[in-house]
């Protein structure tokens, strides 16, 4: 029998004496010397796993995963709306909100962002920044800031260079002289597919919840306006936080935003909000000439469910899920 050198077996008796002393119900304290593993020639030194502290204590959530909602078909583009509520320098500054902004953009060709509150004009910047980190090629347009009182907004198109192309500048609508019917003047702008023949003109809205209704009707005197700026154009989208449900709109009433012209995508089953008040406050309409691009798929964007945030980390994105629309490339003949 081959006996072992004592500088070896003592590590081995240590051993055996903890498990018998455990057996017997004791508990015993023994120093055992370290035990020194040899690394064999050629193999690497063990990497360390790090350690990933989240930012915020409250959320106890993951960053998200997944990068949106699945991409739109070949031969299709999705359109969009966002609030994503007083977004300036407070949000920006939140990295683990603005990667969810960011991932939500990214799942647009074209989305309309609402409620831009930042005088600094630094908060776009950052979100553009955000969305282009994973090699994507987004950038924006923005309108003036837009408001009645010290409380001024912006709105932003953000779209895909890859696959829109803005065709001409940006206008926010001239309210006729003597006349005051928006508290934040609808942002126009037309955008073309860069491989198909989809072209439209955009109109983004906010609507002030206490005049909901007659900023509505309002909208129609917009479309009018815009087709007279872009006379050979026959597709418009109207799209934005409308604030059209709730106690601000009677959704099943009438409105002049309702007539044969006007096809509403986002209907009134469905609930736009983030805290479960059941309200379909944001909307994308479309006029009879956009209806042969729709592609017969609109609705909202659960980022929640889709990214697996909690409620908390949720409602830090925004009180709004955006909306979106489908539209196909090659259909449109105008």
């Amino acid at each position: 029998m081959t006996r072992l050198p004592f500088s070896r077996a003592l590590p081995i008796c240590a051993v055996l004496i903890v498990l018998i002393t455990c057996t017997a119900g004791c508990t015993v304290n023994v120093s055992v010397p370290d035990i020194t593993v040899p690394t064999l020639p050629g193999t690497p030194e063990p990497t360390p796993t790090p350690i990933v502290i989240p930012t915020l204590e409250e959320t106890a959530t993951p960053t998200p995963t997944v990068t949106g909602a699945p991409p739109a078909a070949n031969g299709t583009i999705r359109i969009g709306a966002f609030n994503i509520q007083v977004f300036g320098v407070t949000k920006a500054g939140k990295p683990e909100v603005m990667e969810v902004l960011a991932q939500i953009i990214r799942t647009y060709d074209l989305v309309a962002v609402q409620e831009v509150r930042d005088s600094s004009g630094t908060a776009l910047p950052a979100l553009l920044e955000a969305v282009n980190a994973d090699g994507s090629d987004y950038t924006y347009i923005e309108s003036e800031r837009l408001g009645r009182t010290s409380s001024k907004e912006q709105y932003a198109y953000f779209y895909d260079r890859s696959t829109i192309a803005l065709t001409a500048p940006g206008a926010t609508y001239p309210e006729p002289e003597g006349t005051d019917p928006f508290h934040r003047q609808p942002f126009i702008a037309p955008f073309a597919a860069r491989d198909g023949t989809f072209d439209a003109v955009t109109i983004v809205v906010h609507t002030d919840p206490d005049e909901a209704a007659e900023e509505i009707d309002a909208l129609d005197a917009v479309v009018d306006y815009a087709r007279g700026i872009y006379p050979a154009e026959q597709d418009f989208i109207v799209l934005g936080d409308l604030n059209a449900d709730g106690s601000y709109f009677n959704e099943s009433g009438a409105t002049t935003m309702k007539g044969e012209e006007y096809t509403w995508l986002i209907t009134n089953d469905l609930d736009t909000t983030t805290k479960s008040t059941n309200a379909t406050y944001d909307r994308i309409i479309i006029t009879d000439g956009a209806g042969t691009d729709y592609a017969g798929e609109a609705g909202v964007f659960r980022f929640d469910t889709a990214y697996g945030l909690n409620q908390t980390m949720t409602e830090a994105v925004s009180d709004h899920y955006p909306v979106y629309a489908v539209f196909w490339t090659g259909r449109d003949g105008d």
